[in-house]
């Protein structure tokens, strides 16, 4: 009998997330004797790294979904960055511009891999000042998908090379 792992110390949100260029991914080694997968990337000079906010309101989505082709999952990973600037601006440009593999670490240690070479993830950005003096100044933005096969869970030991 196989039973589902259930962890009382369960913690949302995200705790880190990686936009890495399709083209600077090099493979996803699996090591049958341990039954784990490792990213192995070509370079780390691509990699943009978005700062995530300590109040847990990052999150990662992942939901199941069969069509005529057959089954998908549709991914969405999304945060706020703060302060809208220049140097925040010229990045944003960037990853508006591109199509990403997405690295995202929850606070549980759960390492996800999303989107593939031949499927990537798309990025959108809103920007705003907010509307009140307490409001955030920051760009919400969204990670999202339809990927042939879910997100590969990746051992969080095999990340030193990120």
């Amino acid at each position: 009998m196989r039973e589902i792992k259930f962890d009382f110390n369960n913690i949302g949100g995200l705790a880190e997330i990686y936009a890495i260029p399709p083209s600077d991914f090099l493979r996803l080694r699996h090591d049958y004797n341990n039954d784990t997968d490792a990213l192995e990337l070509k370079s780390r000079d691509n990699i943009i790294v978005l700062p995530i906010y300590g109040d847990r309101s990052f999150c990662f989505t992942e939901q199941k979904s069969t069509d005529d082709g057959g089954d998908y999952w549709d991914v969405t990973i999304e945060g706020v960055t703060p302060k809208v600037c220049r140097d925040n601006a010229v990045l944003l440009e960037k990853l508006e511009r591109g199509e990403w593999l997405v690295l995202s670490i929850d606070h549980n240690g759960t390492v996800h891999l999303s989107g593939t070479v031949d499927v990537p993830l798309m990025f959108s950005s809103e920007r705003t000042t907010g509307d009140a003096y307490t409001a955030l100044n920051g760009s919400a933005f969204t990670f999202a998908g339809r990927q042939p096969s879910p997100s590969v869970i990746i051992d969080i030991d095999d990340l030193t090379n990120i």
